[in-house]
């Protein structure tokens, strides 16, 4: 009965986002609420199905939880999913959507000097590749450097298991991705020969970035920052598109196969196990696990949400810098595993690890930075100024991903250092344009 309970919960939490999405949501396909529909689907929903068919896939299965443990997860996380469904609610005006497209392909229009930011971009890349080289000096060892990165992501830098994972440096990969959708969305509005093969390079310059991070998630991106920019310039999904991304999709899904045997040997080749029984996406494991586990004493009220402020600190220069990752935290002194690394805490698991149940006053608040972001950046007037649509894919979105799957203080260190990068790049590259809607109506109809 309690798996009855869970999964009919999980569909609910599920469809509502989309519903949601498709009545409020400002981009196609990739707004907030799609975004926490897709995370609920294959953290919630997936995973609930999955181990009421084989409850030993479940990751907290392997932590003794209490009897009704499961249940208790899953009323904590759909109340929190609906709570930031409300918030978005909340959030939302009456906008124009029609306004929104034809600014953003206006800004596309104005790209300057595509050529030469596809050049510096490609440069930054193999700059950053060889400083995470360097970085790793003897960590690579026989196995050569591909493997070893994906093997382990982090360099231990002391006896706790504490490591550095390089983000500082990984933080200029900020540069090919900004270029990767500017070129982008100019070959959608313009398909020219030469603005298709700077967009293949720049593709592939960032598939070898997510090899050289070992981070799997980064094909993800990849693939998000196809879609949104599709969205943004008022793209439609017809068959050709549906059958280009299919391709697609399988070839990052064999890529992301391959990095996962990397990582884990002959166990990595089943991905779908990977998935299911890991706490990746909104994952209804780690809410479980924080329901069943965490006690008064642990909590930390608030702390975590402030730790960006020594967060900026390289780890090479403080080798003792606290965890800024909440995933640490759950990891070593909630479940009690000494190992190094972390699991992914989720947002709904930070919001209890610093409130208890009263945590769930997070999720409307989170909601509502959702919708207000959003609208911010998709703002015609302001776009058309600062060019703030392409800030959408490349800080918003993994933004939201952040606060659905991790913890917030891990993300905003970095996106401060691509924020004051994109600025920079923007200046150089997009060409500001007086606001007025139909000047920049008759700029993208040209």
């Amino acid at each position: 009965m309690a798996d009855v309970l869970t999964i009919a919960l999980a569909t609910l939490c599920t469809l509502l986002p989309f519903w949601l999405a498709g009545r409020q949501g400002l981009v196609a396909w990739v707004s907030p609420m799609h975004l926490l529909g897709y995370f609920c689907a294959l953290g919630f929903w997936a995973k609930v199905v999955a181990y009421a068919v084989a409850p030993d896939l479940a990751f907290y299965a392997r932590f003794d939880p209490a009897a009704g443990a499961g249940l208790r997860g899953a009323i904590y996380l759909g109340g929190f999913i609906v709570l930031i469904c409300l918030g978005y609610l909340l959030a939302c005006k009456p906008v124009s959507v029609a306004q929104q497209i034809s600014t953003t392909r206006a800004v596309a229009a104005g790209v300057q000097q595509i050529g030469l930011l596809a050049a510096i971009a490609l440069a930054v890349t193999a700059l950053t590749m060889l400083l995470i080289l360097r970085a790793r000096g003897d960590d690579i060892g026989e196995a050569g450097l591909i493997a070893a990165v994906n093997h382990s992501k982090q360099i231990n830098v002391n006896a706790d298991g504490v490591g550095a994972t390089l983000a500082g440096i990984k933080t200029l990969f900020i540069v090919p991705k900004f270029a990767f959708v500017l070129c982008l969305a100019q070959t959608i509005l313009q398909p020219r020969p030469a603005l298709i093969l700077l967009t293949g390079a720049l593709a592939a310059a960032l598939v070898a970035a997510a090899l050289m991070s070992g981070d799997r998630f980064a094909l993800v991106d990849l693939a998000v920052y196809v879609l949104a920019t599709h969205a943004l310039l008022g793209g439609r999904l017809g068959w050709r598109q549906v059958g280009l991304g299919l391709g697609l999709a399988a070839a990052m899904v064999a890529l992301s196969a391959y990095m996962t045997q990397l990582r884990l040997g002959a166990d990595g080749a089943k991905i779908l196990h990977q998935i299911i029984g890991s706490t990746y996406f909104l994952d209804i494991n780690v809410a479980v696990m924080v329901t069943d586990r965490v006690t008064p004493g642990q909590l930390l009220l608030g702390q975590s949400y402030g730790w960006w402020v020594f967060g900026w600190i390289p780890r090479g220069y403080w080798p003792d810098k606290p965890a800024v990752d909440l995933g640490v935290y759950l990891k070593r002194e909630v479940m009690g595993v000494a190992t190094g690394g972390a699991f992914n805490v989720t947002g709904p698991g930070e919001a209890f690890l610093n409130f208890g149940w009263a945590g769930l006053a997070v999720a409307p608040l989170t909601g509502w930075m959702f919708r207000k972001g959003e609208a911010f950046l998709l703002d015609p007037s302001r776009n058309a100024r600062l060019g703030t649509a392409f800030v959408y894919p490349l800080l918003f979105y993994p933004l939201v991903r952040t606060c659905l799957q991790s913890s917030f203080s891990a993300f905003v260190v970095a996106a401060a250092v691509q924020l004051v990068l994109i600025i920079g790049l923007r200046a150089l590259f997009i060409r500001r344009l007086r606001w007025r809607f139909h000047h920049v109506e008759r700029i993208s109809h040209a």
